[in-house]
């Protein structure tokens, strides 16, 4: 138990760091690529922007945030196309197989990233990434696998911190290494024809092979034969949401797109507004992203684990919204970096303790054959709001600022915190 949670916990840190690496350096990349010419999709996607902006509107710094949300929304579109492909997968074949299989993927998609020289070879590496990155849904499963029902609040904490570790590592290290030098340590390279602040995709490059071998050599099949499903004629799981079976985790995924859709888009927005209207640099942008991650992994590693069975789900999840609307009403007036850290304290609290009460209602609601593909569908929900927030925001954000992006977030948030108070507690023993 304790050896795989230890390796499904860092396969769900990889996952999340590879995804939060770039943010310190996103702004600096997109700047470093659009001051190219002659790439094809980098011409195309700026044109796209070109005619998404308000043609009154000549900012410089709106017009990178607005191409920004075009590129970002590509890794979180592929985790909602493929989460819930590896989830019922895995139902199938069992989670080692599939754990295997897109590790492999994500180690490649990071060396992509290393070697891309070009825009179109970068978002080739953030496609690969993408893909692979939808195994979250097979470790959660896989810890669902391995922990009874009252610890399955626990053990979804634990992949929780496992996600708020790879939160605080990812823009620490990206802010860290952002402007280290790597021919140091690996002189024979050919550093400048590989993509910029090579550093950070390096980083990221061997933590996917750590993890990779880890899976490979380590990990244990959690799915017992007996358990697994015979294969289903759907094409896609997610086309079966609307008959999932289950009526509580259809409610359940609906509104974690609805959380994942607006806390994205504060994530989105708030990255480009340190870069942009305080003058934050990278490192001080990844040192910021630290503190909400620390603040994260604190709640999921330590309180969600105690009190993993003796609060309800439900009430957990209720206090978590009320974070999160107390949080952006600070941030959508905040005007002073101390109510700033203040407005991302609740935020961080709110999404600490709502992550895994949300993964452990649908475990609890979900029968131990249907774990993968209900988790999945509950990812791929979820990562369908993050691929369409970046657009979403980055629109409101180039055309009426930062300020009402925060609160667009706000009203949302509170329309999320009276649609969950209607969801059930599930019970610890399934009918």
């Amino acid at each position: 138990m304790r050896k795989h949670s230890f390796i499904l916990v860092l396969t769900v840190f990889i996952d999340m760091m590879g995804f939060s690496l770039i943010f310190p350096i996103f702004p600096e990349t997109l700047n470093h690529f659009l001051a190219q010419a002659g790439d094809p999709l980098l011409d195309l996607l700026a044109s796209w922007t070109s005619r998404l902006l308000d043609s009154s509107a000549h900012d410089w710094k709106l017009f990178v945030a607005l191409f920004g949300g075009i590129v970002a929304s590509l890794y979180s579109v592929l985790q909602f196309l493929f989460a819930p492909i590896w989830g019922k997968l895995s139902d199938r074949t069992g989670r080692r197989p599939v754990l295997v299989f897109t590790c492999t993927g994500s180690f490649v998609g990071y060396l992509a990233w290393l070697a891309s020289g070009s825009f179109s070879f970068f978002v080739l590496s953030r496609v690969i990434t993408g893909l692979m990155g939808g195994n979250i849904s097979v470790a959660t499963a896989a810890m669902a696998d391995s922990t009874e029902e009252k610890d399955r609040a626990k053990g979804m904490g634990m992949i929780g911190a496992g996600i708020g570790l790879g939160f605080i590592a990812g823009p620490s290290i990206g802010g860290i290494l952002a402007h280290t030098d790597p021919s140091t340590l690996l002189p024979f390279l050919p550093w400048s024809k590989m993509t910029v602040f090579p550093s950070v995709a390096l980083a990221a490059t061997a933590a996917a092979l750590v993890n990779l071998l880890f899976v490979v050599f380590r990990f244990r099949e959690t799915l017992p034969a007996s358990l697994r499903r015979k294969p289903e004629g759907r094409l896609h799981p997610i086309l079966g949401v609307f008959d999932i079976g289950s009526r509580d985790v259809l409610w359940i995924s609906l509104l974690n797109f609805l959380f994942l859709f607006f806390f994205s888009g504060f994530e989105f927005s708030l990255n480009f507004y340190l870069d942009q209207f305080l003058g934050f640099k990278p490192m001080e942008i990844g040192y910021t992203f630290v503190y909400i991650g620390l603040i994260i992994v604190l709640v999921q590693g330590g309180i969600i684990r105690r009190i993993s069975g003796k609060v309800p789900e439900k009430s957990i999840g209720i206090f978590a919204g009320s974070m999160l609307v107390i949080g952006f009403l600070l941030l959508s007036f905040t005007d002073s970096k101390i109510q700033l850290f203040l407005s991302l304290t609740f935020l961080a609290l709110g999404s600490a303790f709502l992550n895994p009460a949300i993964s452990a209602m649908v475990s609890l609601f979900s029968p131990a054959q249907d774990q993968g593909k209900n988790l999945g569908i509950l990812r791929s929900l979820g990562s369908l709001g993050r691929g369409i927030s970046p657009v979403a925001f980055s629109l409101v954000y180039s055309q009426k600022g930062p300020q009402i992006s925060f609160l667009v977030s706000g009203i949302l948030s509170a329309l999320f915190l009276f649609f969950f108070w209607f969801v059930r507690q599930p019970r610890r023993h399934h009918s």
